[in-house]
C-alpha cells in the first residue's frame, strides 16, 4: 500500500539508552535484534535504485551494532555506517562487515546531525573529491530519535542528486495464524504494550509504534532553513527545494498484524519464548522500565515484566491442545518504508 499523505507533525525527541549502553548491552543488542529479511532490503534497493539512485556509497546512520547495514552493505561498492554510541561502534566493529567489493564497512561515531562532519571520511571511502558523495542515506528503526529538520539539512550537503534518503521501522507483537491460540498471544502482547511498555515509552516510541505517522518530513520541518543550533552554521538551502514533496513515497505492509491469504509477514519469523524474553530485553522502554524497578524487583517484590509476559505466553499456549509442550510462536511485524529524494 502507498501513499503520499502524512499526518501533522510531531518533534522526536532525544534519547539517550542506546547511545549509553555499555558493551554487554550492546552485544546483546547484537545478537538478540534478528536481521530484516531479504524481502524487505530487496524493496528499498529497488526503490532507491528505480527513482534514480546509485550503488557506489552507503551511510546507515543510527546503524546501532550494524544490524541493517550488514544486510544493505553487500549491495553497494562502499560502505560506511555512523551511530552516536561509543559502546554500539564498538560492537559493530568486532561483527565482520563487508561491501559488494570486499571492502569492510567503516563504523564511525557520530551524530545523525552532524554526519557532514564525517565527509572527509566518506570521500576517502569513495575515492572522490566531491561533498555530495552518498548514494543513500538510510535509518532502520532510528529515524524516530533524529533532531530531523538538522538531520536533512547535513543529509542535503553529502547526498548526491537523485539520492534517497530511506527511513523504515516495524511494529511487533503479532502472531500469525497458525501459531496455537494467536488471537489470545496477540491481545496479550498489545496489552503488554499499552500497559507495561508505555509508562516508559518516549514520543520517539510512539512514532514508531504507530508506523512514523506524524514524522517530520524535509517540507514540514519547523524551519526550512535548517540550523546547526550548536554552531550556527546554517544550511543555506530551503529543504523543500532539495527535497521534492512529490517524489516522496510511503509503503506500508502488513499493518495491524493483517497478512494476505496464502502469504507471509514481510518481516517475520519463529520465535523461541527465550528469544523473545532476550530480544525485549533489548527494547528501550523495557530497559528503562527495568532500571525504574531494579529494586523491587531484586527483592522479589514485583516480578521482571517481560518474565512475566513469558509466563502468561506459556500459559496461554497451553490452553489448547495443540499449544501444549509447544516453547515457540510464528509472529511478525507491521512495517513502514519512507522514501525521501534529492532533487536532481
Amino acid at each position: 500500500m502507498a501513499s503520499t499523505e502524512q499526518p501533522s507533525q510531531r518533534p522526536a525527541p532525544r534519547d539517550k539508552t542506546f547511545r549509553n549502553y555499555d558493551s554487554s548491552s550492546a552485544a546483546a543488542y547484537a545478537q538478540y535484534r534478528p536481521p530484516y529479511p531479504n524481502q524487505l532490503i530487496d524493496i528499498i534497493i529497488d526503490k532507491h535504485v528505480s527513482t534514480g539512485g546509485g550503488l557506489d556509497l552507503l551511510l546507515d546512520v543510527g546503524c546501532g551494532p550494524g544490524t541493517a547495514t550488514r544486510s544493505l552493505a553487500p549491495r553497494f561498492t562502499h560502505a560506511v555506517a555512523a551511530d552516536p554510541g561509543q559502546s554500539m561502534v564498538e560492537t559493530a566493529r568486532k561483527i565482520p562487515s563487508t561491501t559488494k567489493s570486499g571492502t569492510p564497512v567503516r563504523f564511525e561515531m557520530c551524530e545523525a546531525e552532524k554526519v557532514s562532519s564525517l565527509l572527509p571520511v566518506l570521500q576517502e571511502v569513495a575515492g572522490t573529491g566531491s561533498p555530495e558523495c552518498v548514494d543513500l542515506i538510510t535509518a532502520a528503526a532510528a529515524a524516530h530519535w533524529f533532531d530531523l529538520p538538522r538531520f536533512y539539512g547535513e543529509a542535503a550537503k553529502i547526498l548526491k542528486p537523485g539520492g534517497s534518503i530511506i527511513f523504515w521501522c516495524t511494529k511487533s507483537g503479532y502472531c500469525s495464524p497458525d501459531t496455537p491460540n494467536a488471537e489470545k498471544l496477540t491481545r496479550l502482547f498489545q496489552e503488554f504494550e499499552d500497559t507495561v511498555a508505555s509508562e516508559f515509552e518516549q514520543p520517539g516510541n510512539r512514532l514508531a509504534r504507530g508506523l512514523y505517522a506524524g514524522l517530520t518530513l524535509p517540507w514540514d520541518a519547523e524551519s526550512e532553513a535548517a540550523t546547526d543550533k550548536e554552531s550556527g552554521d546554517g544550511v543555506g538551502v530551503k529543504l523543500s527545494e532539495v527535497f521534492p514533496k512529490e517524489e516522496f513515497q510511503r509503503l506500508e505492509f502488513n499493518k495491524d498484524g493483517h497478512v494476505p491469504p496464502g502469504e507471509q509477514f514481510l518481516v517475520g519469523r519463529k520465535f523461541t519464548l527465550d528469544q523473545v524474553k532476550m530480544a525485549l530485553g533489548t527494547v528501550s522502554p523495557i530497559t528503562r522500565w527495568r532500571e525504574a524497578y531494579k529494586d523491587k524487583i531484586a527483592s522479589g517484590e514485583t516480578e521482571d515484566c517481560v518474565e512475566k509476559l513469558v509466563r502468561q505466553m506459556k500459559e496461554i499456549l497451553e490452553e489448547v491442545p495443540e499449544g501444549k509442550g509447544r516453547d515457540w510462536i510464528e509472529g511478525g511485524s507491521a512495517v513502514v518504508v519512507l522514501i525521501i529524494k534529492k532533487r536532481k
